[in-house]
């Protein structure tokens, strides 16, 4: 069963279309009512903890700390408040994250928290695009890629190892989206693109990118890429959502056309799964309008090629059959142009505040 929110109705073509500023108006009051709170961490381990205004998310190896636009407090009250969060998770020695806004109400926020420890990182633009708008947006891939759904551990394995080349290290998520895929599937689909089998060897572009356009910092900000009409010809026919499978083999992948052993010969080595050429997800926000774009990344020799904008679109085709009406993205500087170009707006910014327990 569903828990995506019901549609609210669209709007009458007969009605005049709002300006983009009045739109912005609108989706950043749903964006402070739906997704500031509760529904901000998706991890099914996690506690809730109240604390004021603040909701305070435990349980979990990293904590996270979000609340409303307006605190409600100033001062020496608003230290406390930050104080009180740093000293509950000092007493549970794990790092903490609290995510600010731009257009919070207290200005100084940013400086209390450093005051009390927090580091900020690098900050990020708040996108949000129109559902029906995305859906639009014909999923095309370059000739001989096909995309589909992860669906099982070995695919977040190899989307691991894909990261680690983007990236140049490791960052290990593949177990735990397999923990949520396999808790609540309804709520996420990871999108790969790769070569299609049965289809002839794709070519890599003769010169790519010098910036990493498909890379998002901390896996959270999918960069898009331009597409380009001459090197997508066809819409990828491969993208429907399959479901994942919690109990499907996820040991090594061993080649197809391995040699047979032979009695007294050591087994074939077993081969690290297959790397796909770019990943990304959606999550959906149960009991919201919204659901969010996260964790595009690409091989660099396939970026500017349309793979971000053709899971854009895969993306905001799965979010509208469920009813969906807004798709958001925390974007860095590099990506901000690019998703202008698909139809998303600017909202306002993020900047995470992280304080990390003191060493020993």
């Amino acid at each position: 069963m569903s828990n995506a929110p019901t549609p609210h109705p669209a709007p009458s073509p007969a009605e005049p279309s709002p300006s983009d500023e009045e739109l912005r108006r609108t989706l950043l009051a749903a964006y402070d009512a739906q997704l500031r709170g509760e529904n901000e961490f998706a991890d099914p381990r996690a506690r809730v903890e109240h604390d004021g205004p603040l909701v305070r998310f435990t349980g979990v190896e990293t904590g996270y700390i979000t609340g409303p636009r307006d605190l409600g407090v100033e001062g020496d009250a608003l230290d406390a408040l930050i104080a009180r969060q740093r000293d509950r998770y000092a007493e549970l020695g794990i790092e903490t994250e609290w995510k600010t806004r731009g257009h919070d109400a207290q200005k100084d926020l940013p400086e209390r928290l450093r005051a009390a420890g927090f580091v900020p990182e690098e900050p990020e633009t708040v996108f949000v695009g129109r559902t029906e708008d995305l859906a639009r947006l014909e999923p095309r891939l370059p000739d001989g890629l096909r995309m589909r759904s992860a669906t099982s551990l070995t695919d977040l394995r190899g989307i691991d190892a894909m990261n680690e080349q983007v990236w140049g290290e490791s960052r290990p998520r593949a177990d735990e989206l397999h923990r949520i895929l396999t808790t609540s599937p309804e709520n996420m689909t990871v999108l790969l693109v790769e070569p299609d089998p049965e289809a002839a060897p794709a070519t890599t572009p003769r010169t790519t990118r010098s910036y990493a356009a498909d890379a998002a910092p901390r896996d959270a900000a999918p960069h898009a890429v331009a597409q380009d009409a001459a090197s997508a010809p066809h819409v990828a026919q491969n993208s429907a959502s399959a479901p994942y499978d919690a109990k499907r083999d996820a040991r090594p992948h061993v080649a197809q056309d391995a040699a047979p052993a032979t009695p007294g010969s050591a087994s074939p080595a077993p081969t690290p799964p297959p790397t796909p050429l770019h990943a990304s997800r959606i999550e959906f926000v149960p009991g919201t309008d919204f659901a969010g774009l996260w964790g595009g990344s690409t091989l660099a020799a396939w970026r500017g090629r349309g793979l971000y904008r053709a899971t854009v679109a895969t993306r905001a085709r799965i979010a509208a059959a469920r009813g969906v009406r807004y798709l958001q993205v925390d974007a860095s500087a590099d990506s901000a142009p690019i998703l202008r170009r698909l139809g998303f707006l600017e909202l306002t910014t993020t900047t995470p505040y992280i304080w990390t327990p003191p060493a020993g």
